[in-house]
């Protein structure tokens, strides 16, 4: 059981559980649910990611909008990997965002500016992170699967608690690897979690994360034909990319936004 999610969990309204599902769907990279509104997770299919996936169809297949939010949400626990992309995504779609501070911006740039001259370290292989290895005093990119100057997973217990800026991808909170993550790091330093997946919730700043780069769908006809037709989220114009920092001061210069009604 994630610590996190259920803390994440804890926080979506009852009234919520009775809004009807909609577009409960898995695509190549991503999965999508709606209630509230249309949440999205990556795809969670790689057995090189999620270790204890079962070779098991999704459970009520073809009728999962029918079973409510409540329990489309207990898949965070699921040993099936599209399960719990189906769940994340539904926390995405119920929780409240009202109430909060949220800038417009890009995680990966903030984390070159806030590396520049430090360690960083980089769980998952992102594109374009020229600039932070360029600004970094030393940059390591830990991966289950691993690319040419990659590091091994196993590499993160010697590599994060020597990092200043740990910038980290959100499929942490889908395959149960983010609290051991977390547990690594080094006091004063900052963690990024990143990417669409990331519950925009500051239960996660309880658990030691500084910044949420997460996302939400601000076109959700654009965003829903484009995963349909194996959109990745860098593809998706109907996304606003957002900042969402324990402390605000650090984001000096970010624009405010507000999300969506």
């Amino acid at each position: 059981m994630s610590l996190i999610l259920e803390a994440v969990k804890a926080t979506i309204p009852a009234e919520f559980y009775e809004l009807p599902l909609q577009k409960v769907a898995t695509f190549a990279f991503v999965t999508t649910v709606k209630s509230k509104r249309l949440g999205m997770s990556m795809t969670l299919s790689d057995e090189r990611v999620f270790e204890y996936k079962v070779h098991l169809p999704v459970s009520h297949m073809g009728e999962v909008e029918t079973l409510g939010l409540k329990k489309v949400l207990s898949w965070t626990d699921s040993l099936q990997g599209i399960e719990r992309s189906f769940a994340i995504a539904a926390i995405n779609s119920s929780l409240p965002l009202d109430g909060k501070k949220y800038f417009s911006g890009n995680a990966l740039e903030l984390a070159a500016q806030l590396g520049a001259g430090k360690r960083v370290a980089m769980i998952g292989h992102f594109p374009h992170t020229e600039r932070i290895r360029e600004l970094a005093s030393a940059f390591h990119i830990i991966e289950k699967r691993p690319q040419e100057g990659d590091m091994n997973a196993g590499d993160a217990v010697r590599i994060i608690p020597q990092a200043d800026v740990v910038a980290m991808t959100g499929v942490t909170c889908l395959n149960d690897t983010i609290e051991g993550l977390l547990a690594l790091k080094k006091p004063g330093a900052t963690v990024i979690v990143v990417g669409p997946s990331v519950p925009l919730s500051s239960a996660l700043f309880d658990f030691g994360v500084d910044v949420i780069g997460g996302a939400w769908v601000e076109n959700e006809n654009e965003v829903y034909a484009k995963v349909s037709q194996g959109g990745a989220p860098r593809h998706l114009n109907g996304l606003r990319c957002v900042l969402f920092s324990k402390n605000p001061e650090l984001m000096h210069g970010y624009e405010e936004v507000t999300p969506p009604r």
